[in-house]
Parts: structure tokens; sequence; C-alpha cells
């Protein structure tokens, strides 16, 4: 546990100065004595998600038995992954505190022993009063800004807490099965023959009902499966794909929206995936590559069409635009930390910009669906709306038939329904908005 302490400090304070988690951790790993088991590397992760998720919380826990004045950042971030372990998980009190005594020692921090036992102890000993206390205010409840929690209570007036709360649980692990290898009903029996439960959501969608590596997923480097969100398998129902259509996906790494697509869309005439950074492009070649599916794949700003776009007008347009990820958050829970207020307007912008630049690449009759892992409706319904009052023609009404289509897509009643095309995460998925966009 001292190595899992360490490690997870090592990464929250990279994530203190800007950088996103997954990089943080895998700069961990690389920083690890020996190499990690698997159970090691679960622990590290779930640690150092564990205090980003309840940051406010252990700040204001911790916060009153600090009688000396504010620790050093390295004995406040291990009093923060131990108070973690503490109050959100079951591993035995006695040892979190003996560790993190050692671990303080392990830092470099040998005077500051004494103090990081003293404190933990008197954690354990008031932990329901400190608790109550940290509890009385919004940010301490549900450790995210304040900002974000007004913004919500403005967008979602009568969802605001509950999304709140969604962002406080572990997401699901949802599988998305590639039916050109197996049918989901066959997949389902594979995963049940090594031992893994799971339940069917959508059309190619299983939850596991325990996370799992992708190395114990049966056929995983084979194609026969892939991990995706619920929510996000939506994007390529929406398209409406069919034999002979020119396809783009504006904005595209990862690249599981373009797998899906060319999982789906049988006899396509192309698809051209576009990213700005040349490691997600590596990342979805390798991918498309595990997947065996083909595309043009490459790497450029999609706002710059004059640098690579042919002028043949696409017939289905994929825009899932860079966004807050405020949908994601409880997947990603450094974006509460690293986003600010004003990035929103910022991003809002550029997400019009991007509509506005690539509409001209459609062809008449086509359909644009416009996509964000956002809950703020700046970034939704207002950027669409924008886009509507100042471009011609733009099929009215899409927005609303939105909610009737993903309802006839689904195949087994679990997709909820949307409001004004915003899908809010539940224990089955993420949220998401969907603008479905026809030009005439």
């Amino acid at each position: 546990m001292i190595e899992i302490q360490r490690l997870s400090i090592f990464a929250l304070s990279q994530v203190l100065a800007g950088k996103n988690l997954d990089h943080a951790l895998t700069e961990a790993r690389k920083a690890a004595r020996g190499i990690l088991s698997d159970h090691q590397r679960a622990s590290l992760q779930d640690c150092a998600y564990g205090v980003l998720r309840f940051k406010t919380e252990l700040e204001l826990v911790l916060a009153p038995l600090f009688q000396k004045g504010e620790p050093e950042m390295a004995a406040r971030l291990l009093l923060m992954v131990a108070a973690y372990q503490l109050l959100h998980t079951r591993t035995a009190p006695h040892a979190v505190v003996s560790h993190a005594v050692e671990t303080a020692g392990a830092l470099g921090l040998t005077a500051a022993r004494g103090f990081v036992n003293g404190v933990l102890r008197n954690l354990l000993r008031q932990k329901e009063v400190l608790m109550a206390d940290a509890h009385e205010s919004l940010e301490g409840r549900y450790s995210h800004p304040d900002w974000w929690i007004t913004r919500l209570q403005q967008d979602h007036p009568a969802h605001w807490e509950a999304l709140l709360q969604q962002a406080q649980q572990r997401p699901p692990m949802t599988l998305r099965v590639n039916r050109r290898f197996n049918s989901v009903v066959q997949y389902q029996a594979r995963l049940q023959g090594v031992g893994l439960a799971s339940r069917p959501v959508g059309q190619e969608g299983l939850v596991l009902e325990t996370p799992q590596a992708v190395s114990q997923l049966p056929g995983f480097e084979q194609g026969a499966v892939s991990v995706q969100d619920a929510g996000a398998q939506w994007a390529a129902h929406l398209m409406g794909l069919h034999s002979g259509q020119r396809v783009l996906d504006a904005c595209a790494a990862p690249g599981g929206k373009t797998a899906h697509m060319l999982e789906r869309g049988n006899g396509l005439g192309g698809l051209l995936a576009l990213d700005i950074e040349p490691g997600r492009v590596k990342k979805m070649q390798a991918d498309l590559q595990r997947l065996h599916l083909t595309a043009e794949v490459r790497c450029a700003d999609a706002t710059r069409t004059d640098l690579w776009w042919d002028g043949q007008p696409f017939d289905r347009i994929l825009l899932d635009v860079p966004c807050s990820g405020s949908g994601v958050v409880r997947r990603h829970p450094d974006i509460k930390w690293l986003r600010r207020e004003e990035d929103i307007p910022a991003l809002a912008q550029r997400q019009l910009n991007l509509l506005t630049q690539l509409w001209p690449t459609l062809k008449k009759g086509g359909r644009l669906v416009y996509a964000t892992c956002s809950l703020f409706q700046e970034e939704n319904g207002a950027v669409i709306q924008r886009f509507l009052e100042g471009t011609e023609g733009v099929k009215e009404g899409t927005l609303r038939q939105n909610n009737e289509m993903m309802q006839k897509m689904d195949e087994t009643g679990s997709v909820p329904r949307l409001e004004n095309g915003q899908l809010l995460p539940d224990d089955i998925h993420d949220g998401f908005f969907y603008a479905v966009l026809q030009k005439f």
C-alpha cells in the first residue's frame, strides 16, 4: 500500500499542475519501483480517481485537523489519499494509517510522520461530525466547483442534484459488440463462459456487472468487442448509414464512433476520419487495425477545409465536437478541476465555428449529427440555435425528432427519453447531447 499511496500522490500532483489524469497515471506507472500487478494498477487508479471525485469533501474534512496550519503539498496529498481510503473504501483503517506514516518517511517527510499519524487518528475518531460539517455546503457535499453547480442548477433545474450525485459514482463498463464477428447474444455467452456477467443495452451494448481489464475480455485483441459507453453508441445509429454513402467523421479520435460506423455501415462509399492531434490519430489507426476496419485517417484541422477537402460533398457528417466533458465527469473526475468557467464560451464559439465551416461540405439531402459529451446548455442547444438562426438550408424540427428516433432504435427499452437532444447520465450511460441536422 505504501507504493500505491506514493504513486497516487505523484499522479495527483501532476493533475493539480494542469495535466490530465490519464497522462498522470501513465507517468506514475513509469515511476513505479518495479512492475505493478493488476491489483496494484487498479488500486492506484482507484485512489487517484477517488481523491479527485471527492476532493472538496476531503479538503473540508481534513481542514479542522490542521491545527498548526496547512501542511506542505506532499503531506496534504498524502493525507487526502489516506482520508479517501478511510472514508470511501473497505481498506482496514489501521493499515491505512500505518502505511501513511511509512509513506511519509518514504517521501522524505520524516518530521511529518507524527503529524500524519495524529491527523488520521483524529479523523477516525471524529469522522461522523467532520463529514456532516463538510456536507453542509453544496461544494462539500458534491465535490464540484461552485460555478459548475450553478450552471447545472440553471440548465437542469429538475435534475441538477441527481446529476451531481451521479458524478460521484463509479461509471459502468460497457462493451460494444462487433456484430461482424458475433451477435450480442453470442458474445454474452462468451463472457459467461469466462465467468463474466453482463446485461444488454441498446443494439450492440453489454454492461459488465464488474469492470474488467480488456485483457480479460474474450476476443478483444481479435476485434470481437470494444469498450464504449452506451450513450456514445447512439451516434452511429443517428447517422442513418446506407451503402454507397460518403462519410466524414470530423473530430474522430479516439475513434470509437468511427469504428462503430464502419462496423454498422456495410458497403459505405468511404469514410474519412480527421483529428488534429497526431498522437490520437496514431491510437485511432491502431484500434481500427485491431478491429480489421479500413478508413482514410488524416491528421488535420477540420475547420481548414481548404487543406483536406477534395470538393466532393459528404452524404453524412459526424461532428463530435471538443467540449467541456461535463457529461463524462464521473469517468474523468479531473475535468471538474482542470476546466474553468471562462472555458465554456470559448468552447461554444469553437463548436459553432466547426459547424459553420463543415456545413458547406455536406451534400443537399445529407445529414450532419452534432454531438457533445456535455451537460451545459451553452454548448448544446444554444449552439444549435445560433447555427439555425444564422444558416440557410437547415431542416427545422430535427432536434424534436431526436427523441423519437432514439426510442425507435432501442431494442432493450433501456434508453430514457431525451429532452431536446440531451441524454442525462444514469447508471447505464454517461451524459451526451445529439442534434440531427438535415440539409435541403
